[in-house]
């Protein structure tokens, strides 16, 4: 396994054979949700799954629309809620928190979520814009 990706996948909190993902997958997502991951009907939590092969392809091609995707369903940068990785290499599947992975990206790649989401996000604001509008009196008050 490459260095660079062994240690973005440090923070996994299990690692499971490829051969097993279906049912791996779905048991992690009600486990992290906080249900108990053998009721098919729990609470569960949204999986982003990833097939890496190198560090450079992550970095130039993954990792923009993974921030992309995050950003898309709400789990906003740094604290990506309700989300986690089944990232795949090789023979093995590892399933990492996006929060631990995102923090993880960050430091190896020496930017800040908020640099990663004015980057790769989606352009819209997090916050309410705080300089008033000049917009037109409605009509008939003039």
């Amino acid at each position: 396994m490459e260095e660079k990706l062994r240690e973005l996948l440090e923070p996994a909190f299990r690692e499971v054979p490829a051969r097993e993902a279906n049912q791996a997958i779905s048991r992690a997502r009600r486990e992290r949700a906080g249900g108990d991951p053998d009721d098919d009907d729990g609470p569960a939590l949204r999986s982003y799954e990833i097939v890496l092969s190198s560090w450079e392809t992550f970095v130039r091609e993954q990792l923009p629309k993974l921030v992309y995707h995050l950003e898309s369903v709400g789990a906003h940068l740094p604290e990506c809620r309700g989300v986690m990785i089944s990232a795949f290499l090789g023979e093995r599947l590892f399933f990492v928190d996006a929060r631990a992975l995102i923090a993880r990206v960050c430091r190896m790649v020496g930017v800040s979520a908020d640099q990663l989401v004015e980057r790769h996000g989606t352009g819209e604001r997090h916050t309410a814009l705080r300089d008033r509008l000049m917009l037109p009196p409605p009509k008939g008050r003039n």
